[in-house]
């Protein structure tokens, strides 16, 4: 009768302890590369590495090569490393994996980003990302990068430091170094333009209003850019934040 008892206390403590555990379970990691969404608003279109499109929604893990339209929309991304863009309306965003050939998180082929990037400490790898025309590399800071229907590369620093490199056939050309309130453009196959300081902009709006950590006022339609597979709009005014389209 003891034994018995005794057994039964056992497989209580069992049951016990393995309910506890499901309760419990360890975080998943996710893979190199990939990264969640954070935050959605307006129209915005999903499609896997195999061309697939994704039913999304603010939790939904997006895999390397994952491609990301974003039209009268937009979308906040946690990447892996624990760094945030937010991906602003009418543009082109496609995943990549950093442990690739290339090194890039990101490629932006048109439209307009946001970034925080999480400050790389040591021999820690330097966070890249790439456009038509350029090469951004960063170690942990606020920055933007457009890019036009001309495939012009604008980058504007708000806070550490950025490097850009344009692109010339494939190859890399000499950078520049920027500091917080300085910007660059850069051409097709042109290196980038010297550093100059940022125009018409309020830095601290920038900083506390472009999706860091939310998505901000102006999270979306806010953008000139010409959505993929459309027609360019008329600017008959010349006027608005992307004015440089023309340059």
């Amino acid at each position: 009768m003891i034994a018995l008892r005794r057994m039964l206390i056992g497989l209580m403590a069992l049951m016990v302890f393995g309910g506890a555990s499901g309760q419990n379970p360890e975080p998943a990691t996710l893979p190199v590369g990939s990264a969640t969404i954070a935050e959605m608003k307006g129209e915005v279109t999903f499609h896997s590495a195999t061309g697939d499109v994704l039913t999304a929604q603010p939790g939904t893990a997006l895999e390397a090569e994952s491609k990301i339209d974003t039209a009268k929309g937009s979308v906040l991304l946690n990447l892996q490393d624990g760094s945030q863009v937010l991906v602003k309306g009418n543009s082109h965003v496609v995943l990549k994996a950093p442990t690739a050939e290339r090194g890039f998180w990101l490629e932006l082929l048109l439209g307009k980003i946001n970034a925080q990037i999480q400050k790389r400490l040591g021999n820690s790898p330097s966070f890249r990302m790439g456009t038509p025309t350029a090469v951004i590399t960063v170690r942990g800071t606020k920055f933007s990068v457009d890019v036009n229907k001309k495939q012009k590369t604008s980058v504007e620093v708000f806070e550490g430091l950025v490097e850009v490199s344009g692109l010339h056939g494939g190859a890399l050309g000499a950078p520049v170094l920027l500091k917080p309130g300085f910007a660059t453009g850069v051409d097709q196959n042109h290196d980038p333009e010297q550093p100059h300081g940022m125009q018409n902009r309020d830095m601290n709006d920038d900083r506390s209003n472009s999706g860091f950590g939310g998505m901000g006022r102006s999270g979306h339609g806010d953008d000139d850019h010409q959505k993929p597979g459309t027609q360019p709009q008329n600017n008959p005014t010349g006027s608005g934040e992307h004015d440089h389209e023309d340059n």
